[in-house]
């Protein structure tokens, strides 16, 4: 099998496509010519390379990825530039499934500007060119994740322990939360928050949480009898019965939904959001016509719901939260901490105090505060992108559970 990226020519020419530092190039040169002087390694490459970008059998559970002692034993530390020579292999591939399906190469060099990205980042962390986000990179390379301006997107079902209702008149949105939630006393997941000591965020309140419950749901023919989940994130502790002749479902497990991503590095805003679904809600009804999403959703350290009070509310990072009504999750500290501080600071005493945002974080810590993600779903459009919908109708109102 001839694989037209371990030839040095053609993988320099991908490196300069792909915007990657010179002395990144040179070391994937390297495992390169490793490879095709190695008859054993070569092997092993192009085996991996037909499961991969000809068969489709990614590495896609969110562990590390699996490796050949004897890719480990000839390469060392280079031994994740193997694979990662491979994955990029599939790029040929990639970039004819674009023209197929009529996609601009703008949004392919947009999309496959994330290998970038994290192969720099891995340099940041540890000074050496590795890779590890294999389980994530797949998606890009398989045409199932897309960057259309300032965000990335897929479609996936939704897999959320809630279910979603829009009154029919008002159009208001309501959650009821599932009754496989096991919840902490406060309405929040039970688990939100755990950290465990030595962490840089470790609160000596960290305790397995008293008196957990869980919701109700039932689906009656009068309609539909739960817990209600307020936008910020927690469930309440008095049932509602949302009548069929107001409520309709508009959001079940199984349905289709719109992943939505925030890739680093660039600056944020809510006017670049707003292009970016615009772009994304035209390109995935002319991409994907027979599977229309019912909503859009994300999962990210922006809905870590104690920044509302960290933040001053004109952040872009409160006004995304604000766009979406959140729900549930057990999230940690650490999602947040790993986006802020970075994975090498691993103490709060020695953690740079440089951004406002770092600032706010460490004072709420020392301050006994806690911190964790949740997830969050939308149902409003590009031109409605800006008003917080479900936040804002329930600003004022007490909550507390």
């Amino acid at each position: 099998m001839v694989i037209k990226l371990l030839d040095d020519n053609q993988l320099r020419a991908w490196g300069a496509r792909l915007a990657l530092p010179p002395a990144a190039v040179d070391e994937l040169a390297v495992v390169a010519k490793v490879v095709r002087e190695n008859e054993t390694l070569e092997e092993i490459f192009c085996d991996f390379h037909r499961q991969t970008a000809l068969e489709g059998q990614w590495h896609r559970e969110w562990t590390p990825l699996p490796t050949d002692e004897r890719v480990q034993a000839a390469l060392g530390e280079r031994s994740s530039l193997f694979y990662l020579l491979a994955y990029l292999a599939a790029l040929p591939y990639t970039e004819r499934e674009y023209r197929r399906r009529g996609i601009g190469m703008d949004i392919f060099d947009a999309t496959m500007s994330d290998l970038r990205i994290w192969f720099c980042h891995e340099f940041d962390l540890n000074g050496k060119w590795t890779f590890r986000q294999f389980s994530w990179i797949w998606r890009h390379l398989s045409c199932e994740l897309f960057r259309l301006g300032r965000l990335q997107y897929m479609l996936k079902p939704f897999d959320g322990s809630v279910s979603a209702y829009r009154s029919r008149s008002a159009g208001q949105v309501r959650l009821l939360a599932g009754p496989e939630m096991l919840l902490r006393p406060d309405g929040y997941s039970l688990g939100a928050g755990r950290s465990k000591p030595g962490d840089p965020f470790y609160q000596e309140r960290d305790q397995p949480v008293e008196d957990v419950w869980s919701p109700v749901f039932e689906a009656r023919p009068e309609g539909w009898w739960g817990h209600p989940v307020s936008p910020y994130g927690r469930v309440l502790k008095e049932p509602l019965l949302l009548q069929c002749a107001e409520w309709e479902p508009v959001l079940q497990q199984g349905d289709t939904v719109l992943d939505i991503h925030i890739p680093r590095s660039d600056p944020f805003s809510v006017e670049d959001c707003r292009d970016s679904l615009r772009q994304a809600f035209a390109f995935f009804k002319e991409q994907a016509p027979g599977h229309p999403f019912n909503a859009g959703y994300c999962h990210t350290w922006f809905f870590t719901p104690q920044l509302q009070h960290i933040l001053p509310p004109e952040s872009n990072i409160v006004r995304f939260q604000r766009e979406f009504y959140l729900y549930p999750f057990p999230g940690t500290p650490g999602f947040l901490w790993e986006y802020v501080f970075g994975e090498k600071v691993r103490s709060r005493s020695g953690a740079p105090r440089d951004t406002a945002l770092r600032r706010s974080v460490l004072d709420w810590l020392e301050g006994g505060g806690e911190l964790f993600d949740l997830a969050g779903i939308m149902f409003h459009g590009p031109g409605e992108w800006g008003s917080q919908p479900y936040m804002s109708a329930w600003d004022g109102i007490a909550d507390e559970t």
